[in-house]
């Protein structure tokens, strides 16, 4: 279905949109107690909501989910359920016929959110979209999909659900791999599986791909779909060499586990309108209403993500919103000092932008408001001395261009970076302010 909007006019899309959101709109209001007690304490009655602008509808957030969780679903839910749920250990969590999800903490607090299985199918549909263009093509011969999936640490986050429940209905056949096992038993999870598409964090995926080089596994995927965490340029010339496979840099969240997607072959990302509301608040802020999950519908919720060059107009190559890419959440930036004894900030992407030669991936590591160290990664065949004298030559031009010659760092190259234990991502940024 989804995979036939690509065809649509920017106009047809929008007109879609702003059905759905009144549509939900509705829906939340009617039948969750949250809603209507929250929309009621603005003045806003059912009567209002074909007309009223929705800039006008007050925002939702992490917070207010935490605090409503058992009010905001358009169902009962017991508690008795959930705290059963979150006593399991296991990669699914299932409260009565829902999934619950959470998120991982890394931008605060885990919060809990819940979705039908119809979300997940609905979900799951738009990886025909996804998959269209690039230079292998999905042909009859490759059904039914076959999937390596390279999970994260822990249980209940939404990419798990999606891969485990979500690709039933499509008779995928799927192999998990979780980053909690040794990669001996990576080797014997694999074995001689030929799956066409590989999914998970990149962080995830560079693991396979360090086996790959190795020559302890063979994969030659035609997709590689990764999510869940900046993917650097580098990083995505270095699997699409490697695999020979296109690469598609799907975004998505616990609160909306489909927003968008970039792709190796074209520039930016897109934001599907017809999946979600779309909007960025003043600080430019994504603020999305996913249409697909009436069983905890969000209306109007913003996210940590700050988006970069968001384009309404629907000009490019497919009629949605386009985004040149997500500049980070916020804990993502670094903010120092600069000469002039003002904080402004740096994000690590920036070394992205300035396209580094030689280094395959890099973490920061703020150590003071003037301080950092930057620690990288190279190819093998790239020499230290020289990457050294670059990397320095493009840092001290940067910290030049942002009037912070008063800021100071280290480099040093490490033969692997260290990944969050609590998400499975490796950070981009580490802080360890004194």
């Amino acid at each position: 279905m989804y995979y036939n909007h690509n065809k649509w006019d920017r106009n047809e899309i929008m007109d879609y949109s702003d059905k759905c959101f009144r549509n939900i709109l509705k829906y939340a209001y009617r039948n969750s107690t949250f809603y209507r007690r929250y929309y009621a304490s603005y003045g806003i009655k059912f009567e209002h909501l074909n007309t009223i602008d929705p800039k006008d509808i007050p925002y939702m957030d992490k917070e207010k989910v935490r605090n409503n969780f058992f009010d905001i679903p358009t169902l009962k839910i017991k508690k008795r359920y959930l705290n059963d749920a979150l006593k399991r250990n296991e990669l699914l969590l299932k409260v009565g016929n829902y999934y619950l999800v959470h998120t991982s903490g890394s931008t605060g607090r885990p919060c809990s959110f819940l979705y039908g299985k119809r979300a997940l199918n609905k979900i799951e549909s738009n990886f025909v979209r996804l998959s269209i263009g690039g230079k292998n093509s999905i042909r009859m011969t490759d059904f039914p999909i076959r999937t390596l999936y390279i999970a994260s640490v822990g249980s209940g986050y939404a990419c798990t659900a999606l891969a485990l429940e979500g690709i039933k209905k499509y008779k995928s056949r799927s192999v998990v791999v979780s980053a909690l096992e040794p990669l001996e038993k990576w080797q014997r999870i694999v074995g001689d599986f030929k799956p066409n598409y590989i999914g998970g964090y990149p962080s995830c995926i560079k693991i396979a791909a360090h086996l790959q080089e190795e020559g302890k596994i063979k994969l030659r995927p035609k997709k590689i779909i990764t999510g869940g965490e900046p993917l650097t340029k580098e990083t995505s010339k270095y699997f699409s060499e490697l695999f020979n496979a296109d690469i598609i840099d799907y975004y998505g969240c616990t609160e909306s586990i489909i927003i968008g997607a970039g792709a190796s072959y074209y520039d930016g990302m897109y934001l599907f309108d017809d999946m979600n509301y779309i909007e960025v608040d003043k600080d430019n802020k994504l603020v999305i209403t996913p249409f697909y999950n009436n069983t905890f519908p969000l209306i109007r919720y913003r996210l940590n993500d700050i988006v970069e060059d968001f384009n309404y107009d629907g000009e490019g190559v497919l009629p949605y919103t386009h985004i040149n890419r997500i500049i980070g959440r916020e804990e993502e930036v670094m903010w120092f000092k600069n000469s002039s004894g003002n904080f402004d900030f740096l994000h690590p992407l920036f070394l992205d932008d300035i396209d580094v030669k030689g280094i395959k991936y890099y973490q920061f590591i703020q150590k003071s408001d003037t301080f950092f160290s930057l620690k990288c990664v190279k190819f093998s065949n790239s020499d230290e001395e020289e990457l050294i004298k670059n990397l320095k030559g493009l840092l001290d031009n940067f910290l030049k261009k942002k009037n912070m010659e008063n800021v100071k760092y280290d480099i040093s190259f490490e033969k692997s970076l260290a990944i969050n234990p609590h998400t499975g991502k490796t950070t981009m940024v580490i802080k360890k302010l004194k």
